[in-house]
């Protein structure tokens, strides 16, 4: 994936910017030698109190970040391919003779602040502050949203589909929004279901990417889809689009993809998410296009979401297929809801 490539590219820039601000600061550390004269002998003690190397490393395919001991600060940089951790247990090589409190095997919180105290043989101190430097490389803009429905369910994943790349996978530092054509100005949150790196074959998030439910409350019209990721804002690629992604009410009853596989007991409940969802008089289950149909309670429903009823006595089976009948009219989606006893 070209993103793991600039990765690999991007720390080993860093490794060598911080080996060498290393090796420029490291010697004013040292602490002369102590020698305690001790009567009828001499006894030579260190007195050495400082940080030689300070290493962070807290995911298995991340390479190994060396931090610049500068002056009474130590600088670790962390770039947003991976999450930042609340904790980290550095590898920490010292001055030799000399401790450290905390204990190197001790989780410290990850925030600029954080204190370590050396204590050289001779019992001199020295205490260095943790700094943490985030570094967000630019997200690449996604491919446009041309038009939806109110209610309905998108995806913008990583690489060749929608261009989306670079992302930082914090999704308390990222928001999915429209801002209305009207004004320009007028803001309307989308749901995020998942933002994250895929869960593989058989889920509805199977690939890396981000995963939302454009809102219900909102009037029909144009508007300009965003992304906000860490301080970045993320726009369709092409500008032609801005302002020209359209959002109308459904006419069609659908069921959203990120649902998939339910599991309910018979006599028990189960909702669902979709458009036009209060469109019909009644709706059944079965297994494959020809099976025999077993009704469904419409407990309660909105356009949007659905809740319903399995009746007692329905045998518990895999069914494949939702029956959606509103008049002469018949819908038919491809779902699987498993029904136990």
């Amino acid at each position: 994936m070209e993103q793991n490539k600039r990765k690999k590219h991007l720390f080993a820039f860093l490794t060598l910017c911080v080996a060498a601000l290393t090796v420029t600061t490291s010697c004013e550390s040292e602490y002369t030698t102590v020698y305690n004269d001790i009567p009828g002998d001499t006894l030579y003690v260190s007195g050495d109190a400082y940080i030689k190397s300070f290493t962070v490393q807290e995911f298995e395919d991340q390479q190994p970040m060396q931090a610049a001991i500068v002056n009474d600060t130590i600088k670790v940089l962390w770039v947003s391919y991976y999450e930042m951790p609340e904790n980290i247990t550095p590898s920490i090589t010292l001055a030799d003779h000399a401790s450290i409190s905390p204990n190197p095997g001790t989780p410290v919180p990850f925030k600029t602040g954080q204190k370590y105290t050396v204590t050289s043989q001779a019992g001199t101190t020295r205490q260095y502050t943790l700094q943490v430097d985030f570094r967000q490389p630019q997200p690449k803009t996604f491919t446009a949203i041309t038009k939806g429905n109110l209610g309905q369910w998108h995806n913008l994943t990583i690489g060749k589909y929608n261009n989306l790349d670079n992302v930082w996978f914090n999704l308390e530092q990222t928001r999915v929004y429209l801002v209305s054509a009207a004004d320009q100005t007028t803001e309307y949150d989308c749901e995020i279901v998942y933002f994250g790196t895929g869960m593989g074959s058989g889920s509805p998030f199977r690939d890396a990417g981000i995963y939302f439910y454009f809102p219900t409350d909102v009037p029909e019209g144009k508007y300009d889809v965003r992304i906000k990721n860490g301080e970045y804002i993320l726009r369709a690629s092409n500008e032609q689009y801005w302002f020209e992604t359209e959002i109308t009410e459904s006419e069609e009853t659908a069921i959203s993809s990120f649902i998939n596989n339910l599991t309910v007991a018979s006599g028990d409940t189960f909702s669902i998410r979709g458009t036009n969802l209060d469109d019909v008089d009644s709706v059944s289950v079965a297994i494959g296009n020809t099976g025999a149909r077993y009704p469904l309670e419409i407990v309660t429903r909105t356009p949007y979401v659905a809740t319903f009823k399995v009746p007692a006595g329905t045998p518990a089976a895999e069914y494949t297929r939702l029956f959606f009948v509103d008049g002469a009219e018949e819908k038919m989606i491809a779902f699987k809801l498993t029904v136990t006893e």
